[in-house]
């Protein structure tokens, strides 16, 4: 009897919509067909083989289980039989698969397989584990009497199913030490929920020495607005903070980040600053960052490009120097670059292996850096503090594929390098010597396996005081391939990966369908935490047509991985809309790039360091069916505020029953015309309901006052009243609970922007960028101001405009462009995935307007070449002196986007200079200015993401302001 507990209450909502259509499918079955096998309707299968085939018949429906089923409507039968003796099957079992080709998901079909006919008993084991997506599996043992051979009943209930996408079931003879397909469900945690609180980068501008967006020195970005790959962990020396001062690399950006938990009435919980390493420079990739916390040691680590070298810097001063300042004094670089492979390094370190080597200085870990030329792997060990590297050792070389995870060492000395498929299974590669050879060891047990994802995700383990290691993949659930989607897997071994136990999926409580970037970290005995970006749709999550929506997740046990509780960390904020590319290159979806990572403080809160690529209120706030993404790589720090701690001793006072005030919620706001909307999200209720949130609002930062209360259940409020559009109105959003109200320190602005029938400003230049005086100065005519999109009532038409500072003299051989990113540019080209449209002079000045589409092909890894290939013009568009160029685009010629629709990364670009050779390309080296969007993410403050309305009338004439220019 299939009972419906919170991890299958999805599955039961589902199950519902099907219920009416199941009812007339029922009667429709027995008046015009009668009842159905499935076809064929019985096979025999042998020790030898082959594999038996059949395929489901029934029109479908819904059904709960066996008792409320009809046979040949809502479930049918297969008469499987074992040939043979259970002596013919030494060492064999059978493995009864039932599969689906559905791509949305939805498909839901339960197993059960009965000793002789329906009436039988079920055999041991022979109830699949419901899991949702299939497939759905049972193994057969022979040698078990309560098995053994002849005539088995196949009964597969159509859970939620039609015949639209029937089953396919198979029958195959595997070995009997062959681990089931699927992990099963985590068992639960009995105790209170962990909370978190996500704190986002600030938007404001950093002076940089180096840009990897482009080819200029000495300019600004945003901080952490590009933050693909980040690195995160806590310095637990630091003078600076009670609770370890954070650090999160990306890009090369190194940023520290202290968090003030006394929510101060005159400061920010979380301030941040940037104090790059002075190996971090222009034209470098892959950014790696680790802290040893014992040592407080923090290491930012860069590729240079594609050759195989890497440049890595220390500090144990937060990147501070003498006076205090976090400037490359605070620094200290290695001696030279690293022999390293060309791809995806990792820094780890830790203490030595017994027996511990003669040490040439007083630093008393081991720092390892690991690395991968695409398929071989090796790692250097360091015995200096990371100031010299010894020579390169071979971790593996053909045994495993696919991508290794952060490299991290045990309290004994152990080394672990987790790999995605060593043989087909995920593995951990391991050194007991301090780095001089190294193991394969596959997480498998007699009864579970991992299996490696065919879309390339880093493993990870974390590792607790007692040298228990906790392992985590993106685990798929069809051998070699993406189609089913994957599974959250962790697995724990208290041999040194020798043997595995507690292999779980963590995510099918929340009935997760696929998982992205599992990062792992542990502190005391028993205590682990595990996160992971996780979507409820199924499919390939790397396929561009994957229309599924991704948030972030954290699972943590607190008894060695007997039992699990998992949290939603961004509940009602998208971080990721459609695909998460895995597969290299410059997909437009692979805007979060291929990992994130995660720590815990001196405190013991875990902290999770991850990538929002669904930033800011047009694309948080859209609907879950829209189609399009913001594009954004934005960098958010994950931090525990309620609950059990791994570190026990930080634990709040009776803690299987401690309550809290809730956190505070993360805010969105969109502003249109003479409407706000706010939006929000709370990942920590404080393990107490909520009973209410209230809404402030000023026009002044931090004068905001109480405007109206709505209810705990409610997550989004629309305020009418903000219609003064000469001011910017801040707002807050404040949770209350039985023990209290959060911290205020989750202020928003809302500047007016327009509307869209006249134009929505998306991306304002702030003053001083991209034209330092360092750099020269940008002419009037290529300096973007700011770029606004409209859909013009009465009109089936996007309306572009780009405003630079005046076009009383318009250059030649120049070109101003509007890009943004769309999949519907690929039904054109299929390598495209941007549109552009745009004015372009020729060598005698005249003006043309087009539009095209934009591919941009890779070379060497990691080189974008962003090409325009035209496809037409643009009537009715037109350019005015003082610097307004308007483009008139049709939407049937770019995809014809539906009303709730996000264009996503949209941006200005100007290019000079034209050549026959250079007049189609986008090269960042030819870029003269820009809205933050060299490449296609969006690295912009707003996210600038236009919502498609529909060319409706606006509800209020509303003029669109015209920002002044930016100064030079």
């Amino acid at each position: 009897m299939k009972e419906i507990s919170s991890s299958a209450t999805a599955r039961a909502t589902i199950s519902a919509l099907f219920l009416v259509l199941g009812v007339f499918l029922v009667v429709f079955a027995f008046l015009a067909t009668g009842l159905r096998s499935a076809t064929p309707s019985a096979g025999i299968l042998n020790p030898t083989g082959p594999t038996v085939n059949w395929a489901g018949t029934a029109p479908g429906g819904s059904s709960l289980d066996e008792s409320t089923c009809v046979e040949g409507v809502n479930c049918d039968t297969f008469i499987l039989t074992l040939s043979g003796t259970p002596t013919d099957w030494t060492g064999l079992k059978a493995r009864i698969t039932i599969s689906c080709a559905d791509p949305s998901g939805l498909s839901d079909y339960d197993l059960y397989v009965h000793k002789g006919d329906n009436s039988g008993p079920i055999v041991p084991g022979g109830e699949s584990a419901h899991g949702g997506t299939p497939p759905e599996v049972v193994d057969l043992d022979p040698s078990n009497p309560a098995v053994g051979t002849g005539q088995f009943s196949v009964h597969v209930v159509y859970f939620s199913a039609t015949a639209a996408f029937q089953y396919s079931g198979s029958a195959t003879a595997i070995s009997a030490s062959a681990a089931s397909a699927l992990a099963p469900s985590a068992p639960q945690d009995t105790g209170p929920k962990i909370g978190f609180e996500n704190f986002e980068a600030p938007g404001t501008l950093v002076q940089v020495t180096d840009s990897s967006q482009g080819p200029t020195v000495h300019t600004v970005e945003y901080m952490a607005h590009d933050a693909g790959e980040p690195s995160v962990g806590v310095n637990w020396k630091s003078p600076n903070s009670a609770t370890g001062v954070t650090n999160f690399q990306s890009d090369l950006q190194t940023l520290f980040i202290k968090f003030d938990d006394s929510c101060p009435s005159n400061g920010q919980k979380a301030s941040w600053y940037n104090s790059p390493a002075p190996t971090s420079q222009f034209v470098d990739s892959d950014p790696i960052g680790f802290t040893d916390r014992d040592t407080g040691r923090v290491f930012a680590g860069e590729l240079t490009l594609t050759s195989p070298s890497c440049k890595v810097s220390f500090t144990e001063t937060d990147g501070l120097d003498p006076l205090g300042q976090p400037t490359y004094a605070g620094w200290s670089p290695s001696s030279g670059p690293l022999g390293s492979g060309i791809d995806h390094e990792t820094i780890g370190g830790g203490p030595y292996h017994a027996p511990i080597p003669s040490l040439p200085t007083p630093y008393p870990h081991a720092v390892y850096y690991c690395s991968q030329d695409l398929v071989s792997a090796f790692c250097l060990r360091s015995d200096d503090g990371g100031a010299t590297f010894g020579p390169p050792v071979a971790t593996y070389t053909s045994q495993c594929g696919g991508l290794h995870g952060h490299v991290k060492v045990a309290p004994d000395g152990t080394v672990y390098l987790p790999n995605n498929s060593c043989g087909g299974t995920g593995a951990v590669v391991v050194s007991e010597d301090n780095g001089l050879t190294w193991n394969i060891r596959p997480v498998q047990n007699a009864t579970s396996q991992t299996r490696a994802n065919s879309n390339l995700q880093d493993p990870a383990v974390g590792i607790d005081n007692t040298g228990r290691v906790y392992f985590a993949m993106s685990s798929s659930t069809v051998a070699g391939s993406a189609i089913g989607g994957s599974n959250a897997v962790v697995a724990t071994s208290t041999d040194r990966g020798q043997t595995w136990q507690n292999i779980y999926d963590v995510g099918a409580v929340y009935s997760l369908k696929n998982i992205a970037f599992p990062a792992a970290v542990a502190a005391d005995a028993g205590r682990a935490s595990v996160a992971f970006y996780g979507s409820t749709t199924s499919g390939d999550g790397s396929a561009n047509n994957f229309s599924g929506i991704w948030h972030l997740y954290v699972a943590n046990t607190f008894d060695g991985g007997k039992t699990w509780t998992t949290t939603d960390a961004t509940p009602n904020d998208t971080l990721q809309r459609g695909c998460i590319w895995s597969h290299g290159g410059a997909d437009i979806c692979r805007n979060l790039l291929d990992f994130f990572d995660m720590t815990v403080d001196k405190q013991g809160r875990v902290e999770v360091g991850y990538v929002d690529g669904c930033t800011d209120g047009t694309c948080a706030q859209a609907a879950l069916t829209a189609k399009g993404n913001a594009y954004t790589a934005r960098g958010v720090i994950a931090r525990q505020s309620s609950g059990r701690r791994l570190l026990a001793a930080f634990d709040p006072p009776n803690p299987l029953h401690a309550k809290s005030v809730p956190g505070m919620p993360s805010v969105t706001v969109r502003r249109v015309g003479s409407v706000v909307r706010l939006g929000w999200s709370e990942a920590d209720t404080g393990n107490s309901s909520i009973k209410s949130y209230q809404i402030w609002r000023g026009t002044a930062s931090g004068a905001e006052t109480l405007l109206t209360t709505v209810g705990g259940s409610q997550k989004a409020y629309d305020d009418f009243g903000a219609s003064d559009i000469t001011k910017t109105y801040y707002y807050k959003v404040l949770a209350v609970n039985s023990v209290g109200i959060s911290c205020t320190h989750n202020e928003v602005a809302a500047p007016y922007l327009g509307d869209t029938c006249s134009g929505l400003i998306l991306q304002r230049t702030p003053p001083g960028h991209p034209e330092q005086s360092a750099q020269g100065v940008a002419p009037d005519s290529l300096a973007i101001d700011y770029i606004s999109a409209a859909e013009p009532p009465g009109t089936s038409n996007l309306v572009f405009k780009v405003k630079v500072t005046s076009l009383s003299s318009v250059p030649p051989n120049s070109r101003w462009r509007i890009v943004w990113n769309s999949y519907a540019a690929q039904s054109y080209d299929p390598a495209a995935e941007q549109f552009y449209a745009g004015m372009r002079t020729d060598s005698n000045g005249a003006v043309t307007f087009d539009y095209g589409t934009i591919a941009t092909a890779v070379v060497g890894l990691v080189i974008g070449v962003p090409t325009e290939t035209p496809i037409g013009a643009l009537p009715g568009s037109s350019f005015n002196a003082d610097g307004t160029i308007t483009m008139i685009v049709p939407k049937s010629a770019v995809g014809n986007p539906q009303p709730g629709d996000l264009l996503g990364a949209v941006n200005g670009r100007t290019f000079t200079g034209d050549t026959s050779q250079t007049q189609n390309l986008e090269r960042s080296t030819l870029l003269v200015d820009h809205t933050f969007v060299k490449g296609q993410r969006d690295n912009g403050h707003p996210a600038a993401t236009y919502a498609v309305v529909g060319n409706v009338a606006c509800a209020a004439p509303t003029p669109t302001p015209t920002p002044k220019p930016h100064k030079k």
